[in-house]
């Protein structure tokens, strides 16, 4: 897996304050996207052991809430990978089609 960044403190990305994490690789291209930079699947870092430790260190913090993984798509392939921990929220940077052929924005949250 890829990503470009690790944001700390995060406010905007989901409830609560945050960790993001920044995937590489979307598919979709959806024409309003706030992040194309993302879409590369070999763009940005690749995600080591150095980043893991930084995204756990950060969530050990009493006062965040959990992670949010956007980017780029989260659910890219590339980017399917056992995560455990606190809870993570999943946003992707826009849109994902649907099944009447229209795109739509999109916001889980997964307990975990």
């Amino acid at each position: 897996m890829r990503y470009h960044n690790i944001t700390k403190d995060d406010m905007l990305n989901g409830e609560g304050l945050r960790t993001v994490l920044w995937v590489a690789g979307c598919s979709h291209h959806c024409p309003q996207c706030h992040n194309p930079v993302t879409w590369d699947i070999n763009g940005g870092l690749v995600f080591d052991e150095q980043a893991k430790e930084e995204l756990f260190e950060e969530l050990k913090k009493d006062y965040v809430s959990g992670v949010t993984f956007s980017g780029g798509d989260p659910f890219h392939l590339e980017n399917r990978q056992k995560r455990s921990g606190k809870n993570f929220q999943i946003r992707p940077s826009g849109c994902i089609p649907v099944m009447n052929g229209k795109r739509s924005a999109i916001c889980h949250f997964f307990p975990i």
